[in-house]
């Protein structure tokens, strides 16, 4: 949906002109849904932030409660932990994939 709106539909794109879109549309992606990713990681470890096991109540809740929970007690840094690695990666296999996407359709 991000790249359909960041190339506004257009269908002939240069590779060039797909790794840009393509890495600004999952670069937005992956900083959107970092809080879920947050979430996600700390049920499947069963840690929090702090490497301290989660108590029964929060292993217990489900993402709605955890997210606000999280952002109560931790704030935004806490809901965006880890943001800057996943933006990183996304920018490089987004454009990696859309240039490759252009190039071949």
């Amino acid at each position: 949906v991000a790249y359909e709106a960041i190339t506004k539909g257009r269908k002939d794109l240069s590779p060039l002109e797909g790794a840009e879109a393509g890495a600004l549309a999952t670069a937005l992606a992956q900083f959107v849904t970092t809080p879920l990713d947050v979430i996600r990681n700390r049920l499947m470890t069963g840690k929090d932030a702090n490497g301290l096991d989660l108590s029964k109540e929060e292993r217990n809740k489900n993402y709605v409660q955890s997210l606000i929970s999280l952002g109560r007690n931790e704030g935004v840094d806490g809901l965006f932990a880890g943001a800057t690695p996943r933006v990183g990666k996304a920018l490089l296999s987004g454009a990696i994939q859309f240039a490759t996407y252009e190039e071949t359709k």
